[in-house]
């Protein structure tokens, strides 16, 4: 299958926001989990003579270098928008600058890698 195949079929997935909401927990969930995974499999304390083991997450994201940078700003910056939401302090201001940082991440995720982002 073609990148514009591909691309295609992307686009002509169309989702409320119900539909995003599902999709952003489902993939919130994937990520903890292989934090959790990650996480326990560093903080294991290996012997001398030991197998190393290589810390793992479930599931597999190919791309250039620049492209997973991408995709990891959007989703911290999606991260820090939903806290900035959740802060008893927040401002109109701040939660603005959140957003717009996000809507930032989201341009430069598409710029490298031709994709809107899905969520």
């Amino acid at each position: 299958m073609s990148v514009k195949e591909t691309k295609k079929q992307l686009n002509e997935v169309r989702l409320s926001w119900s539909g995003k909401l599902l999709f952003a927990t489902i993939a919130a969930r994937l990520a903890a989990a292989g934090l959790r995974k990650l996480s326990a499999s560093m903080s294991e304390q290996t012997e001398e003579g030991e197998e190393k083991v290589e810390p793992t997450i479930p599931f597999n994201i190919s791309g250039t270098p620049e492209q997973i940078a991408a995709m990891t700003a959007v989703i911290n910056a999606s991260i820090e928008y939903q806290k900035e939401l959740k802060r008893d302090g927040a401002t109109v201001e701040s939660v603005m600058d959140k957003l717009n940082a996000q809507n930032q991440a989201k341009v430069d995720f598409k710029n490298k890698t031709g994709y809107d982002w899905p969520l």
